[in-house]
């Protein structure tokens, strides 16, 4: 069986217009297929469904959406899909320069955390809808305006949905608006780039502001979301992979493989071989 070495990432599936819009109705989408293999997106994916279930697997996570629900994937998260029932509702594949940055940041706080909400809200259902709708169309400059002006709408309702438990801030303060900044750079450098000082520079602050920023927004210190980071990856590589552990640390641009298994065993109390070992069931069933 030929060594599987990396994970599948859907790149470039939007035309210009940067969004699709898929109606799920009477099982006319094969749940059985390729949404079974592990892979990720370049996009992000929401789900807005009216009825029926659907679980799926997102980094480590099985999520179930029941009856009326909204989840997202963003863009970057291993998923794959294990259980359709009678589904009904519209996948949104989005183009990241969709969403304001408001949006973005509300989306993030929620990533690996809670990714599904369960909805009443009519008028996004009817919202989705018109997007669809308008999608589907021949699309003139007037049309491509009304559909960014749905999405916005859409997207906002969406947040909504996920902040309704939250206590309301008014307005964005610098220190928000920093550490969300942090965490999107860190997403995007956590290979290159692996020390708070760098993000410090980065953002043109100092790396004892950075701590004490971050810390109060998020509980947790700068390093943290450092090695969440390579740590996540490093579990994707060892659960959808093929790849020993030096291939792994080299792919985490790690010149020293014995320093990223001292690494990852301090962290997760387990060395990468454990940790694959003991995922191993679940990784044969995606190879």
């Amino acid at each position: 069986m030929k060594k599987k070495l990396n994970i599948e990432i859907h790149t470039k599936e939007l035309d210009n217009l940067g969004i699709q819009v898929k109606e799920i109705v009477a099982n006319n989408v094969d749940f059985s297929g390729h949404l079974t293999k592990a892979h990720r997106d370049d996009h992000y994916v929401f789900y807005i469904q009216e009825k029926g279930l659907i679980e799926l697997m997102i980094d480590f996570k099985n999520h179930q959406i029941k009856d009326q629900a909204l989840f997202f994937i963003a863009p970057g998260q291993v998923h794959y899909y294990t259980k359709q029932m009678d589904s009904k509702g519209y996948f949104i594949f989005l183009n990241p320069s969709y969403l304001q940055n408001t949006y973005r940041r509300i989306f993030d706080t929620h990533q690996n955390v809670s990714q599904v909400v369960p909805i009443q809200n009519t008028v996004l259902f009817n919202t989705v809808e018109l997007i669809f709708q308008q999608v589907s169309e021949a699309v003139s400059d007037i049309q491509k305006n009304i559909i960014r002006s749905l999405v916005d709408s859409l997207m906002g309702m969406a947040v909504l949905e996920f902040s309704k438990n939250e206590n309301p801030k008014n307005g964005i303060d610098r220190k928000t608006e920093l550490t969300f900044q942090f965490r999107q750079l860190v997403q995007k450098h956590f290979l290159e780039l692996k020390r708070p000082k760098d993000y410090a520079a980065l953002l043109h602050i100092s790396v004892p502001y950075l701590n004490e920023m971050v810390k109060e927004q998020t509980g947790c210190a700068s390093s943290y979301w450092i090695q969440h980071e390579i740590l996540l990856e490093a579990k994707r590589l060892l659960f959808y992979t093929q790849l020993n552990t030096k291939e792994i640390a080299f792919s985490l641009q790690y010149e020293d493989h014995t320093y990223f298994s001292r690494f990852f065993k301090k962290n997760e109390g387990i060395t990468p071989l454990e940790f694959r070992k003991n995922y191993c069931d679940l990784s044969n069933q995606n190879s």
